[in-house]
């Protein structure tokens, strides 16, 4: 099995066609904390630190590497080995009440107009309790996915969503958009009202859509309509209205 086949196991993908982002930590996963959550570097701050801290009653130990993050039209997570962004150290253990700093380090100069996504995976490789895990039948393995984002060197970061079009898929229709600006775009809500509706059908689905990327939103609207409005709420970029054309 390649590199990219290894990783491609991790990749959410949302019904047979659409993609979907998934959350790498469950509230089962609490004993290890990580701070922060998303790392942001450019050329001249080309360093950053995270901290991971084991609020668990057990040792344990974990696996860090970074690979760069890709997205097509049908899967949000494509992911494949890279040198251009360093995390050290790449392996540790952690005692209950023990914290590790992970110090990340660009190797290769940011783009010049285009962000660049990575992940840095956080992942548990072994347990101190394997013979009660035995005992009961049940592994569980905590993996903590960080976004990491490297700004363009000369162009301005930027990011819009132009819708494109809508697709039926199995009866369910999806809108798919694109984000034409050169740096990610996170979203946190899909809101829909029909033309002849005055209430707004709502999912807040957290995701990621990189730079230059286009995809169908995990949003199906209601069972026979194709025309109204569409808000999109972001975390980083505010909100967008659209008008819906139905299906073509």
């Amino acid at each position: 099995m390649n590199y990219s086949e290894r990783y491609m196991g991790k990749a959410a993908v949302f019904a047979a066609f659409l993609f979907c982002f998934f959350s790498l930590t469950t509230a089962a996963n609490a004993s290890v904390s990580v701070s922060p959550v998303r790392v942001y570097l450019d050329d001249k701050d080309n360093r950053a630190v995270v901290r991971v801290a084991n609020q668990g009653d057990s040792a344990q130990s974990y696996q860090v590497e970074v690979v760069s993050w890709s997205q097509t039209d049908r899967q949000r997570e494509v992911y494949s080995k890279t040198e251009d962004v360093l995390a050290v150290p790449p392996l540790f253990t952690l005692q209950p009440g023990e914290e590790q700093l992970i110090r990340l380090g660009m190797l290769e100069p940011a783009d010049a107009n285009t962000e660049n996504a990575y992940r840095m995976f956080i992942t548990e490789i072994e347990s101190l309790d394997a013979d009660e895990e035995a005992s009961s039948g049940i592994t569980m393995r905590v993996q903590i996915g960080v976004p990491v984002f490297v700004a363009p060197s000369s162009a301005m970061a930027t990011a819009s969503l132009e819708f494109v079009d809508l697709e039926n898929i199995d009866g369910s229709t999806y809108p798919r958009l694109r984000n034409s600006g050169n740096a990610h775009v996170k979203v946190l809500e899909v809101r829909y009202r029909a033309s002849e509706d005055s209430e707004w059908v709502s999912n807040q689905s957290s995701f990621y859509l990189l730079a230059g990327q286009t995809g169908l939103f995990p949003f199906a609207l209601p069972q026979g309509r194709a025309t109204g409005s569409l808000l999109i709420r972001t975390e980083n970029h505010g909100s967008m209205h659209y008008e819906l054309p139905g299906v073509q």
